[in-house]
């Protein structure tokens, strides 16, 4: 899904880094964005056991303790109608 969503953002000209490494994680996309920087993570399947819900949670919480704005998109299963939800989450996100 990811590599989907990058695909776009380049089809709009959309300037993002992806997988850069913030000091406590990876991002799966990361928008250098004034005055608060924004961190996407495009979460599968994994990210919904308990264990793996408290972990990401708790990063998160973190993350925007230091100041990120972070935003959490969820997947099940692929679609080009569910990438392009996403798609425009991040889009309003980015108040475009």
């Amino acid at each position: 899904m990811e590599q989907e969503l990058a695909f776009k953002l380049q089809e709009d000209g959309i300037f993002y880094q992806t997988q850069v490494e913030i000091p406590v994680t990876t991002a799966d996309f990361y928008f250098p964005t004034q005055p608060r920087r924004l961190i996407v993570f495009v979460d599968g399947r994994v990210h919904v056991g308990k264990t793996q819900s408290i972990k990401d949670e708790e990063l998160r919480t973190l993350l925007r303790k230091k100041g990120y704005r972070v935003l959490e998109l969820f997947y099940d299963s692929y679609s080009d109608k569910k990438r392009d939800e996403l798609y425009r989450q991040i889009l309003a996100s980015l108040g475009i």
